[in-house]
């Protein structure tokens, strides 16, 4: 079976990923439809997120959102962020 999977950054759970504007997403931990992200630019801002599945959320200059949480099992889970 294929999954289609929607737009957005995919990260898996202890993955790290960088959205266009050099700003790196960290997964640190997912419970059900929430998340919690480690963000930070290469000029050293540092924050943290807690991000609930299709709820705007602000980070640094604008607002993101996490469109989805994937899991299947037998493998790390992943989430996708976009845009909000």
């Amino acid at each position: 079976m294929i999954t289609l999977r929607p737009n957005g950054l995919p990260i898996p759970l202890g993955g790290v990923a960088t959205d266009p504007d050099g700003v790196h997403y960290g997964v640190a931990s997912i419970s059900g439809d929430q998340v919690k992200l480690r963000c930070w630019t290469d000029d050293d801002q540092h924050w943290e997120i807690i991000a609930t599945k299709g709820v705007p959320v602000r980070s640094g200059d604008r607002e993101i959102m996490v469109s989805d949480v994937l899991t299947e099992e037998g493998k790390r889970p992943w989430i996708v962020i976009g845009s909000a």
